[in-house]
């Protein structure tokens, strides 16, 4: 048995005064309301039951005015249900957005910026000479200033400062899409000529 076939047996279709309604009475509205359950899956059948009850009262009150008892019953539950609809709104209640998704996911608002610069970092690495992706590494270890470099390369002070700046605009210039002037495609110099 359905979930359908359940809510089916569910329904009570008496009048006012707990008389079973009219066969054709009957069939309409059972036709509505299984029409209903598949149309508004989300609402309850349990409340679509209880409109459809109160809807046979009300076809029973008035026998003789319903020409096409199940056209009437499709309307009359239809709008029944809008009417539900519009005396209790639906209350929205965000889940997983935001904090909540982050707290679930062992993140917090510093991890998207140290992710995002992690990819640049990986990415700038693949495309660098030697000496620059080892400048870019210390970079990604915030180690910035040309002393630390200096002392991390072994090198002098003024060199790790002039290696910063030209590993700084070769950066730039793959992030901008331009070549930079040392990365432009020139001929190996192999040997220096005696002129």
């Amino acid at each position: 048995m359905t979930d359908l076939d359940m809510g089916l047996t569910q329904l009570h279709l008496v009048d006012r005064h707990g008389q079973d309604l009219a066969t054709t009475m009957q069939d309409a509205v059972r036709d509505a309301y299984q029409w209903a359950v598949a149309e508004f899956p989300n609402v309850d059948q349990a409340t679509v039951a209880g409109l459809a009850e109160d809807l046979g009262k009300a076809m029973a009150a008035h026998p003789g005015t319903i020409e096409c008892p199940r056209r009437y019953a499709f309307k009359a539950l239809k709008g029944n249900i809008f009417g539900w609809f519009r005396k209790h709104p639906g209350k929205e209640i965000a889940v997983g957005v935001g904090p909540e998704l982050e707290q679930w996911a062992g993140l917090d608002r510093k991890a998207q910026p140290a992710m995002e610069r992690a990819v640049l970092f990986e990415q700038l690495r693949t495309k660098l000479n030697e000496r620059d992706r080892e400048i870019l590494m210390l970079l990604l270890q915030d180690i910035t200033s040309p002393r630390d470099v200096a002392a991390a390369l072994g090198i002098k002070y003024d060199a790790a400062a002039k290696a910063i700046q030209r590993a700084k605009e070769r950066i730039a210039a793959i992030l901008s899409g331009r070549p930079h002037t040392d990365m432009a495609a020139k001929p190996p110099q192999l040997c220096k000529s005696a002129n």
